[in-house]
């Protein structure tokens, strides 16, 4: 198998609005819906329901998997994302609970893991999967340097027919993707290929399944204060160092001056991502890089 490959280009990702509501469980062959991808600044305006929930993707790394039954069938180990849309397409699992399978990884479409709310725990989340000795049989995994090719479409379809995935329609397949693992505590750069930070986390929309924010620290020469910044993921281009081609960083396409006027948090008070208000106070505040067209950076806000 082919390894991942990273684009190097900017990463277009849409701002969305509605969330996982947290009810039901995984169906056997879910539906999966198609996306509206129009651009429309009043759909970040849609009520909310209170189950609704954004998920910190570094906090659920090495989290937990279970079966229906709440027994233990596995553990996440990554997300896939889509560079191209901020699709998550697949989570990266070991299957501990299952004898044979080693400490060898497996792909497992985003589509067939319910997400839902850990009523016990306010920040805190349950993967459930349906998923049986008898069902991954056959499965081949692959080690942590060795990733599959996720251009390769067979590949692609047997991940699906053996998670009982039926789509309504094709999804193209890409190698151009990049891990979660691959953008925690990346550098930041600004425009100037100055560095001016760090990825400290990603927030993930689990309904539409797509990376929303990365969540970045500025050097304190940058802005006053020990502030986290909530950013789009389309304010960002992922770039290969020019003297270490094996370092990636992050470039924030802003100048030093415009990231002086975002607005932060406090560290030990995190946003409620759930609040239209707070969502569209994010837009308005980097609306601005749709114009910069010359830079290549599109913004896009579906639901």
């Amino acid at each position: 198998m082919k390894p991942v490959t990273v684009i190097t280009g900017a990463i277009a990702i849409s701002i969305g609005s509605a969330l996982l509501t947290g009810s039901g469980h995984a169906q056997n062959k879910p539906s999966i819906p198609k996306e509206d991808h129009s651009d429309s600044l009043d759909k970040i305006s849609r009520p909310l329901t209170k189950d609704c929930t954004f998920l910190r993707a570094g906090s659920a790394l090495t989290q937990g998997i279970t079966n229906l039954n709440q027994q233990d069938v596995g553990e996440i180990n990554d997300f896939v994302l889509d560079s191209n849309n901020g699709k998550i397409r697949y989570a990266a699992v070991t299957y501990g609970g299952f004898p044979g399978f080693g400490n060898k990884m497996f792909a497992v479409p985003f589509e067939a893991i319910t997400v839902m709310p850990n009523n016990n725990h306010e920040h805190d989340h349950r993967f459930l999967l349906k998923v049986d000795q008898e069902q991954l049989d056959g499965a081949t995994g692959f080690e942590q340097d060795h990733w599959p090719d996720f251009a390769d479409q067979e590949f692609l379809n047997k991940l699906d027919r053996r998670y009982n995935i039926r789509r309504d329609q094709d999804v193209p397949p890409s190698n151009a993707v990049i891990r979660a693992n691959q953008l925690l505590n990346l550098n930041v750069l600004n425009i100037e290929d100055h560095q001016i930070g760090k990825v400290e986390e990603i927030i993930l929309d689990t309904a539409h399944r797509k990376a929303r924010y990365i969540i970045v620290s500025l050097d304190h020469h940058t802005t006053n204060g020990n502030k986290l910044f909530a950013v789009p993921f389309q304010a960002f281009q992922v770039k290969f160092d020019l003297k270490n081609r094996n370092q990636q960083n992050l470039v924030l396409k802003m100048s030093n001056h415009q990231i002086t006027k975002i607005q932060g948090f406090d560290r030990d008070h995190w946003p409620d991502f759930t609040d239209p208000v707070y969502r569209k106070s994010l837009i308005e505040q980097f609306l601005f890089v749709k114009k910069q067209k010359d830079q290549g950076v599109k913004v896009g806000i579906d639901s």
